[in-house]
């Protein structure tokens, strides 16, 4: 018997960055998203305004190729469906993710996958003037 009380888990290989190539159209496919996740609104820059695209793979290279492959299937699909069809696919998956138990499971992942890869991209606020922090309101400046 080992004099060890604790039990030593297996831990995961570091994982490095992989380099994502994007394709025309799933960089359309993301546009299209980013234009119906974060609607235009005169006091914050449009989505389209801020570069998103230069600043994708700050996040997707970092993902698990399984969820990676699954992301860049859906914006490729996005690249030719139509605004309002994305729009009512969003809106559905709102109204499913609400529901309870694992019939909502899904749409909870795709809620999160989906406004998740706007959302971190856009409150990043790469903006030369930081624009969006400061509309917001938000400071991360520790005072002391």
């Amino acid at each position: 018997m080992s004099s060890n009380k604790y039990i030593k888990l297996p831990v995961e290989e570091p994982r490095f960055p992989q380099k994502v190539t994007f394709t025309k159209s799933h960089l359309k496919g993301f546009f299209k998203l980013g234009k119906v996740v974060i609607p235009e609104n005169s006091d914050f820059p449009s989505f389209q305004e801020i570069d998103p695209d230069k600043y994708l793979n700050r996040m997707l290279d970092y993902m698990y190729k399984d969820d990676l492959s699954a992301i860049l299937i859906i914006l490729q699909i996005f690249s030719f469906t139509p605004l309002f069809m994305i729009r009512w696919l969003m809106s559905l998956i709102e109204r499913g993710s609400s529901w309870e138990g694992m019939i909502g499971a899904p749409f909870r992942m795709l809620q999160i996958a989906l406004k998740g890869l706007i959302f971190t991209i856009y409150y990043s606020d790469f903006t030369t003037d930081g624009v969006i922090h400061s509309r917001i309101g938000y400071d991360a400046k520790i005072a002391m």
